[in-house]
């Protein structure tokens, strides 16, 4: 694993901003009612790990108020909007760990399947509740469980999330309120974005990668 152009160990923070947003869409299992959520600005940051065989090869933390002097309870995921227009927070609730799928070859323009977990592989946590009802509120407060898929495009310095088909790979593992309904415990997710990779620089922001290090998965 090669970043900045050194494989020697050490880790290295990150700051990323999304392309388009982030779609993701929870289906009601029972009848396959599909509800659909969207946010239109998330940024992510964290460390990425240079070294030989390194996995996870990153880590997905919650936000600092480096480059987010605006984050909403420990947020960086705004714009957000759930059933009936609600605006809702999206709140990361334990790290992020990115792994790599299969070997990368010497060209540095591979785009490699990875996967997204918890800690040590365990499943991954997200509390999304309603802003009217903060995070103890019983109208729309679910929390959500899982792993993602995804790729790493060298060239581009992009990570992409694609957890598609309702898989169950991500689920909604309990519901303090259900959105009337549409988020029952069981409820399984979707969901789809893209995020452009940048250094922990001030001149990075959001909607505004422009410092890269690179980050290169070695053969």
């Amino acid at each position: 694993m090669s970043v900045g152009g050194s494989t020697a160990p050490g880790s290295h923070l990150f700051y990323a901003s999304d392309l388009s947003g982030v779609a993701f869409s929870v289906k009601r299992v029972s009848d396959s009612t599909v509800t659909s959520m969207s946010c239109d600005d998330v940024n992510l940051e964290g460390e990425v790990h240079s070294g030989s065989g390194v996995d996870p090869f990153m880590e997905i933390k919650p936000v600092s108020l480096l480059n987010a002097p605006d984050i909403v309870d420990g947020s960086e995921r705004k714009g957000c909007i759930a059933p009936f227009s609600l605006d809702m927070r999206i709140i990361q609730t334990n790290d992020w760990e990115v792994h790599a799928l299969g070997t990368a070859s010497a060209s540095a323009t591979d785009v490699l399947n990875i996967y997204l977990s918890g800690p040590n592989d365990a499943p991954l946590q997200v509390h999304v509740y309603a802003t009217s009802g903060g995070p103890t509120g019983t109208t729309c407060n679910f929390v959500v469980e899982g792993y993602v898929d995804g790729t790493f495009d060298e060239a581009a310095q992009v990570l992409a999330f694609d957890e598609s088909g309702f898989s169950g790979d991500l689920t909604i593992v309990s519901a303090a309120g259900d959105c009337l309904g549409l988020t029952p415990v069981g409820s399984v997710i979707d969901v789809n974005s893209s995020f452009k990779i940048g250094t922990d620089s001030v001149w990075n922001t959001k909607g505004n990668i422009t410092e890269v290090y690179p980050i290169n998965l070695m053969p």
